[in-house]
């Protein structure tokens, strides 16, 4: 393949523009949903791992492909929250994290609103898409760029 010239691109062939263009119209909806309890971006995710077991920072970053700096962010919100506590386990750069009562409760009062919401959702996807979107990201997960 000979070397491409601006003029030869297409914006709406971009993969990464489609790809956040599905995002911003996902995001919205459940931004809309978790906003009256005080919470943004990927906080509820991060309180739903929490809330199955308590975890690390860094296995939940891995998990949802978040970067060191939102991690540390959105940790610091939902504790000055009440909704989860960190503790330094034997190796100090380890910090473990525990849903806190108070999350719990805010888990077990969004989860039917967003079960609703969720299974919409996937309702209008459909379970053939919603499994094209998982090979997508696998592929896109073991993808090399070099």
């Amino acid at each position: 393949m000979g070397q491409i010239t601006f003029k030869e691109i297409q914006p709406k062939h971009c993969v990464n523009a489609k790809i956040r263009r599905l995002h911003r119209l996902l995001n919205e909806p459940y931004q809309s949903l978790i906003k009256p309890y005080g919470l943004k971006g990927s906080m509820l995710s991060i309180l739903f791992m929490i809330g199955k077991q308590n975890t690390n920072q860094k296995r939940i970053a891995k998990q949802l492909v978040l970067d060191e700096s939102t991690m540390s962010r959105d940790l610091k919100k939902l504790e000055a929250l009440g909704f989860i506590n960190r503790k330094r386990g034997e190796d100090a750069r380890n910090i473990q994290l525990k849903i806190t009562e108070n999350g719990l409760e805010l888990l077990n009062e969004i989860a039917p609103k967003w079960a609703v919401l969720h299974d919409h959702v996937s309702a209008a996807i459909g379970p053939e898409r919603l499994t094209t979107l998982d090979s997508i990201m696998t592929t896109l997960e073991n993808l090399d760029y070099d």
